[in-house]
């Protein structure tokens, strides 16, 4: 089942994002922080439910645009399912209930990033119709 994350799914959201970013050693999912995103419009967490444990999760951002009028772009982050159900269809439903959340917003587009040397996420997201070729992501921590 795909669902919007609850608090109750801290724990759960926290194995996965270990899985997804191993080299982290400072992950810290608070049902606080669940409670906030699901109160922010512009916002979503999904996370995929299967026999009662949080299985799979991707996190959607909708983000203001001054380039379209009113409409925003959407930001995928975080996409992981748990390793033992990949290849079941899990991530491609969790993605297509994203892009419908960004779709019913009036997004313009949804864009995503995935780290260099995971070629068989880039393999899955190019079957899901995404252009890793055109735009090169850079990005910079802010330390704290």
């Amino acid at each position: 089942m795909i669902r919007e994350a609850t608090p109750e799914d801290a724990c759960g959201l926290e194995k996965l994002y270990r899985i997804l970013l191993p080299e982290h050693t400072d992950i810290q999912v608070s049902p606080q922080r669940i409670s906030q995103i699901a109160n922010n419009p512009d916002s979503l967490l999904i996370v995929y439910e299967e026999d009662g444990e949080v299985a799979g999760t991707l996190h959607l951002h909708l983000c203001m645009d001054a380039l379209s009028g009113d409409r925003p772009f959407g930001v995928i982050e975080r996409v992981v399912t748990a390793p033992q159900l990949r290849g079941k269809g899990i991530g491609a439903s969790m993605m297509k209930c994203a892009e419908e959340a960004a779709a019913a917003r009036g997004a313009l587009k949804v864009m995503l990033s995935s780290k260099s040397c995971r070629t068989d996420a880039h393999r899955f997201y190019e079957r899901l119709g995404y252009d890793g070729e055109g735009s090169k992501l850079f990005k910079k921590y802010i330390p704290v």
